[in-house]
């Protein structure tokens, strides 16, 4: 029966690429505290009713008790932000489920090259188009995985359920929260971000750090005999000490198991800084401020008060630098939410035996090894492996130039993962 699903999804995989170019068409970007998510999911309902799905539209915001749960991220505006849950089976064996979000960042289509629009684009093995690898592509997947059954007419005792998600940009994560609020677990869950087909069993903890650092305004060098700060130069001390920092954390891998095996499992990302005004009617002067956004990130086990301990007590062995921070010339403001981390216990059998059947799916039905890693940025696999009794993984496919002009994503993951899907929808739940 595999090597049938596995053939249907090959000669079929035209509707997986059209489906795909459909929902990367549409304009579904996160820009806080709204949204454009319900746009996508007029599509994916649509897809859903012709499937014969039982069906659930909501928004999180309708979730009994979740706007007043410590877990909810408050400031968002779920206005035609909807929640969108397609369910088959009949709950006699176990339950898959399979979660992706519909929204992406904002982008300047004026910077792309293989695309001058938000069309998508087919060339060659890669998709085109915004959204397109982050991670319209692996929810598509994910619905072709369930069609194919329901095609080949295989009856499905188990059930299986696919979540669109809202709001998981800008450290959203309320759409995932929200299913499980709402009472969505399973036995085991995949989460179809982007990780080049590696099986993430973790995920790291990470967060938008924002600095602000004040210096002394004026000419330093001329008419004062103060000594002034210049808060430029004070922002490059840090930024050199934090990749001390980042360093430090890596060489605490070996505490890991599965991240001791990746050659560098943290990666700062330093993604902005403002100090001044370039122009030609703009003076010369020392920047009154410097504005510095990074991306940090930790391990799962590093909750949200250990993350920023962790690092201002690193940051003591910078004196030239603490001092600044104990005068408050040095200010760390929390951006967004604390993406938490998590683990898939593989001490238990359930999931061992949940890991054996990915990767002899991903034998089987698509002739790959997948490896066994980690998930090194955020996502919303803390949603289930924290506030759920759902095992949780996270797999998909490979691409480039996520949150960047000419994203893509690959086609042949797409439909290798089709497979994987679709074998372990008939391993658990027919």
């Amino acid at each position: 029966m595999k090597e049938k699903i596995a053939r249907y999804i090959d000669e079929n995989k035209n509707w997986l690429i059209e489906k795909i170019a459909d929902i990367v068409s549409v304009n579904t970007v996160n820009s806080p505290p709204t949204g454009n998510e319900n746009n996508g999911q007029e599509i994916i309902e649509k897809i859903f009713k012709n499937l014969g799905l039982e069906i659930d539209r909501f928004s999180p915001d309708e979730v009994n008790d979740f706007k007043d749960s410590k877990v909810y991220l408050k400031g968002r505006d779920y206005t035609n932000r909807d929640n969108l849950v397609g369910i088959a089976g009949e709950d006699k064996k176990r339950t898959l489920i399979f979660n992706g979000h519909i929204d992406t960042v904002p982008t300047d289509f004026s910077k792309w090259t293989k695309t001058e629009t938000s069309k998508a684009k087919l060339i060659g093995n890669k998709i085109y188009g915004l959204g397109a690898c982050d991670m319209k592509g692996g929810l598509i997947s994910s619905i072709f995985a369930l069609k194919t059954i329901l095609d080949l007419e295989i009856p499905i005792k188990g059930k299986v359920i696919i979540e669109s998600v809202v709001d998981e940009e800008f450290g959203g994560a309320n759409g995932s929260l929200a299913c499980v609020k709402r009472g969505y677990t399973g036995d085991f869950a995949i989460v179809a971000e982007p990780t080049v087909m590696k099986i993430c069993v973790s995920n790291v903890s990470s967060r938008v750090i924002e600095v602000k650092i004040t210096g002394t305004k004026g000419l330093n060098y001329a008419g004062t005999d103060v000594k002034g700060v210049n808060p430029m130069l004070l922002g490059a001390k840090l930024i050199v000490a934090l990749k001390d920092y980042e360093n430090f954390l890596n060489s605490l891998k070996d505490k890991y198991e599965v991240y001791k095996k990746i050659d560098k499992p943290i990666r700062f990302l330093f993604s902005d800084i403002k100090a001044g005004e370039i122009g030609p009617d703009k003076i010369l002067t020392t920047p009154e401020e410097c504005l510095i956004r990074i991306y940090m990130m930790s391990y799962p086990d590093v909750n949200k008060d250990k993350f920023a301990d962790m690092m201002l007590s690193f940051l003591k062995n910078y004196p030239d630098i603490y001092k600044y921070i104990k005068n408050g010339s040095i200010i760390f403001s929390e951006g967004r939410r604390f993406i938490e981390g998590g683990n898939l216990d593989l001490t238990l059998d359930n999931n061992k035996e949940f890991i054996g059947k990915v990767v002899g799916n991903g034998k089987k039905m698509a002739n790959r090894e997948l490896k066994i890693s980690a998930m090194l940025g955020g996502t919303d696999f803390f949603a289930f492996s924290n506030y759920s009794n759902t095992s949780v993984i996270v797999l998909g496919p490979g691409g480039g130039n996520c949150h960047a002009p000419d994203e893509y994503v690959n086609l042949k993951d797409l439909i290798d993962l089709s497979k994987i899907y679709a074998g372990l929808i008939y391993d658990y739940c027919c």
